[in-house]
This record gives structure tokens, C-alpha cells and sequence, in this order.
């Protein structure tokens, strides 16, 4: 049996979610993928995108997507070849060098996200 881990209206955000926990063995189901457009018929959250997970690998699911959350941002960077690159890349799309060795950075609160629903 499944049981719904959380719901988002992103579904990019909810489809990258499953992407990770699918890759720590969870597998996952994406359901309400095209409800949206029913919303007004029908309660609007209840047409949000949800992800639901098999009943024995939730409580790991709901762990793993915490930590996924709690993961800090890492600081933009800029290359050796002047190119300004976001933190999310560990190399430069101009020369492919890669990024400086940063310190561990510090977990945000996860009161401070906004979007996270569990």
C-alpha cells in the first residue's frame, strides 16, 4: 500500500524529490500530475501534485526528504575564467575547470524553507 509523503505545486520540485529518493532505493509514485487544471471543481490542494511512497519505506522516505531540504546552499563561485557560475555547479560551462574546494557550509533552519511540505 502507498501512502502519500507530501504534495507540492511544483511539480519539477516534487518530480526531483522522487528522483532522489527513487536513487536511495525508495520507490515512488507521482500522482496529480494534471489535476491542476480541475482546481475550482475540485478543493484546490486536493489537485496539488503529490508524491506517495510504499507504507514500510515512509518514515526512511520523510527522513531522507528532510535531509534533502536541510542540505545548505553552496555560494556562487567565480571561475579563473572570469565566468560567474551558482553554487550548484562543481564546474565551469565556459572552460570546465572546477570549482574551488569551499568549506562545509552551515545547514540552514528548516523553518527558514518556505516550500517544504512533509
Amino acid at each position: 500500500m502507498y501512502r502519500r509523503l507530501t504534495s507540492h505545486h511544483n511539480l519539477v520540485l516534487l518530480d526531483h524529490w522522487r528522483n532522489l529518493l527513487e536513487s536511495e532505493g525508495i520507490t515512488c509514485e507521482l500522482r496529480n500530475r494534471l489535476l491542476g487544471s480541475a482546481a475550482g471543481e475540485l478543493p484546490v490542494l486536493d489537485c496539488e501534485p503529490q508524491l506517495w511512497v510504499a507504507e514500510h519505506d515512509l518514515p526512511r522516505a520523510r527522513r531522507l526528504l528532510a535531509s534533502i531540504e536541510a542540505a545548505p546552499a553552496l555560494p556562487a563561485w567565480q571561475c579563473a575564467c572570469g565566468e560567474r557560475l551558482e553554487g550548484s555547479f562543481s564546474e565551469c560551462w565556459a572552460c570546465g575547470a572546477s570549482a574551488p574546494q569551499q568549506p562545509a557550509p552551515q545547514a540552514r533552519p528548516r523553518d527558514e524553507d518556505p516550500e517544504f511540505v512533509a
